[in-house]
């Protein structure tokens, strides 16, 4: 999924609710890994063109990726 228009304090205050509110550890500072129940991504975030790209590469069949992506999305604040 790709999501437009994210500020670096954005994408900040997106891992600090992800490890404090979803306890998902997150790996690198721009790309990197997100896992946390049982749903494993990678990310990449593109600070000239402020998008944020994640790939879900597994994730438990009760949790859609579309489910992922709005709450990314609403963390985000996009």
């Amino acid at each position: 999924m790709q999501i437009n228009d994210v500020s670096e304090s954005a994408l900040q205050s997106l891992r600090a609710k992800l490890t404090s509110t979803h306890q998902a550890e997150i790996t690198g500072t721009t790309e990197g890994a997100i896992t946390g129940h049982g749903i494993t991504a990678a990310y990449r975030y593109d600070a000239a063109t402020r998008t944020l790209h994640v790939d879900v590469q597994h994730h438990p069949f009760f949790i859609p990726v579309s489910a992922i992506e709005s709450q990314l999305r609403q963390a985000l604040g996009v």
